[in-house]
């Protein structure tokens, strides 16, 4: 969970930030000033809105570093702070716009269960959680979901945090609209990794997950004689960005890595804008009756020591007279 929380700050500053720090885009003071304008306007019609102020909202860039040792412990920002941000921003950055509510129910959620593990102290216990310099293995229920030992990365303010600036996982769900097609990739290797089409034919997605500013989720597709597994990668920043991708499946409740390197780990550069999707052959496996499939994912930053949590497609049941049932048509 303390992995997670750092990954969700991370993820509301880079959504945020990209927004207010580009050209043609709300500036911060912009941004507070339509964020006071609503909150004005709420208090006239007889509702209420938590006040947010530039030195709240620089807080909230800060991402994970708001959790940091002599940082002021302000409230971090909640679903009603994204939707109210979201709102503001829907006109110029509608992409952004759309993320900010589910990272923000992601903040609350982790925040209220690390409180009620930990207490009033939660935060730092959070630190004491991510501060050694070597990550030690996962416990997590998952054997799939482990860490690796890491090397130690920069000091901050006389400790190393080398747990969190080594680990970038995918652990935020997004709600953005996955895009078909591309925009000219910037020449930056492992762009032909993964292909541009849109995922066609009978296939259901996963929810989506995000690593920074590349937004991800795991899909099954259903031929006649074989299924497809498959991520599909959108990367909402302004800049190529690599990542890097490991698929499997699970058939009859058993899990199956992929052949490598999509069952291993491949990277995929994904061009400014653009959406990728991995080969349909690069992790296949025939269709057997009387049997449930689905697939699973994790995405993680190109230098990443640690997958995150795994992701799942919804499941197909293959019916004993080969007939095909989603779980969400059940």
């Amino acid at each position: 969970m303390a992995h997670a929380l750092v990954q969700a700050l991370d993820a509301w500053a880079a959504t945020v930030g990209q927004v207010t720090d580009s050209a043609r885009r709300p500036t911060r003071a912009g941004l507070v000033a339509e964020l006071e304008k609503e909150r004005l306007e709420f208090e006239r019609a007889g509702r209420s809105r938590k006040k947010i102020d530039l030195p709240l909202l620089s807080y909230w860039l800060k991402g994970r570093d708001q959790l940091l040792p002599g940082s002021k412990k302000n409230r971090l920002p909640s679903q009603e702070d994204c939707e109210a941000v979201a709102r503001a921003i829907s006109q110029k950055a509608p992409h952004s716009a759309r993320e900010l509510p589910t990272i923000g129910m992601e903040i609350a959620d982790l925040a209220r269960r690390l409180k009620e593990e930990a207490g009033p102290g939660w935060r730092d216990e959070v630190l004491a959680s991510l501060a050694p310099a070597t990550v030690a293995p996962a416990t997590h229920a998952d054997p799939e979901t482990y860490a690796v030992t890491a090397e130690p990365r920069r000091k901050w303010k006389g400790w190393q945090f080398a747990a969190v600036t080594a680990i970038a996982l995918g652990l935020i769900t997004g709600t953005m609209a996955l895009r078909s097609g591309a925009s000219e990739d910037d020449g930056s290797p492992g762009g032909d990794a993964a292909q541009a089409a849109e995922l066609k034919g009978d296939h259901r997605c996963g929810r989506t997950r995000a690593v920074g500013a590349v937004s991800w989720r795991p899909c099954t597709r259903l031929d006649k004689d074989s299924l497809s597994f498959v991520v599909q990668l959108t990367n909402s920043s302004p800049r190529a960005t690599t990542v890097k991708v490991r698929i499997g499946y699970v058939q009859a409740g058993a899990a199956h890595d992929c052949p490598a390197p999509w069952g291993t780990a491949q990277e995929v550069t994904v061009p400014a804008g653009a959406t990728r999707t991995s080969p349909l052959d690069g992790c296949a496996a025939p269709v057997v009756p009387a049997q449930a499939f689905q697939a699973k994912a994790f995405v993680a930053g190109k230098g990443a020591s640690a997958w995150g949590f795994r992701e799942y497609s919804p499941t197909v049941h293959i019916q004993a007279d080969g007939r095909r049932l989603w779980a969400d048509k059940a």
